[in-house]
């Protein structure tokens, strides 16, 4: 599975489900995902759901692990004869991901930025991958990063505010959703995050 910038992981699911709960219930408890579920940070306050019981989104092809174990041996293969091979390298990032084996996914897309250090997209991944791995601190420096390079990077400013909101930082949430409204009016997650705002900007200490 080829990605930009890991939307399945923080993108799409996030808008669908963090906000939603984040508009229902407002709260101050650190939002930092409940391991085995993969629910996203925020999501796994909404048991009811099932995807934030760790399951896809309605219309995602199903995930199938045993063909993504395959894939990765195959990519490892690729790489014994070709260790530079930097697609062979971010596709088992990816696949780790898509695994939800956060660990390994961040030494994958780790070596893979070595290789290609102003690649935003694998600086976003592999901040992603930490936030997934509870240390959102970590998570927020390589995001930090990646705006130092393009400050108007639709994902990154995403999964920052998420990040932030793990922390409880509800104001540096809202700055960071906040950029995305003004700079991507068009965008179809944009009116759920204008909601999430103007939630958190009136409620800016949240409630129990």
């Amino acid at each position: 599975m080829t990605k930009d910038n890991l939307v399945f992981g923080l993108g799409g699911i996030i808008v669908g489900i963090i906000l939603g709960a984040l508009i229902v219930n407002f709260s101050t408890r650190p939002a930092v995902p409940q391991f085995p579920s993969q629910a996203p940070p925020m999501a796994q306050q909404n048991q009811a759901s099932p995807q934030a019981q760790g399951e896809l989104p309605e219309g995602h092809p199903p995930l199938n692990a045993e063909a993504l174990q395959q894939q990765i041996a195959e990519k490892q293969e690729v790489l014994k004869k070709d260790p530079n091979n930097q697609g062979a390298i971010v596709d088992i990032a990816n696949m780790n991901f898509d695994l939800k084996n956060y660990d390994e996914a961040s030494k994958w897309y780790s070596k893979a930025l070595d290789r290609d250090p102003k690649n935003i997209n694998l600086i976003t991944d592999l901040g992603s991958c930490y936030l997934w791995l509870k240390q959102p601190d970590k998570a927020i420096e390589y995001y930090n990063r990646s705006l130092q390079m393009d400050p108007n990077h639709f994902q990154t400013l995403m999964n920052l505010g998420i990040a932030r909101m793990s922390m409880g930082n509800r104001a540096g949430a809202a700055e960071a959703w906040e950029k995305i409204v003004s700079l991507y009016p068009d965008n179809p997650e944009t009116p759920m995050l204008k909601d999430a705002v103007k939630k958190l900007r009136e409620n800016p200490k949240g409630t129990m």
